[in-house]
């Protein structure tokens, strides 16, 4: 119902910035974003695992497997980046 509410306002214009649920849920998506795609926390990630396998923590096997999944996932928040996913795009020129 709220929901409903909520998308009903916002069709009308109405919005009422802290209660509208949708307003709420892309915030959180905003921040996941945010979290999820961070580059500098992903390179830090890179420097952690190459400092395990230096000390011996992890083998050559892990460490090149690891290191080819930080790889991508640092080539895929670069892109977002670059994107800049958090802009929402509305066709309608509503916000």
């Amino acid at each position: 119902m709220f929901i409903i509410d909520d998308i009903l306002l916002k069709q009308l214009g109405i919005t009422i910035p802290g209660l509208s649920l949708i307003w709420t849920l892309e915030q959180i998506r905003d921040f996941a974003y945010k979290e999820l795609y961070n580059p500098e926390k992903i390179k830090n990630k890179i420097k952690e695992n190459r400092l395990l396998f230096e000390f011996g923590e992890v083998n050559a096997g892990e460490y090149e497997k690891n290191n080819a999944k930080l790889l991508q996932e640092l080539k895929l928040a670069e892109r977002g980046t670059e994107m800049n996913l958090t802009v929402r795009s509305d066709i309608l020129g509503a916000r």
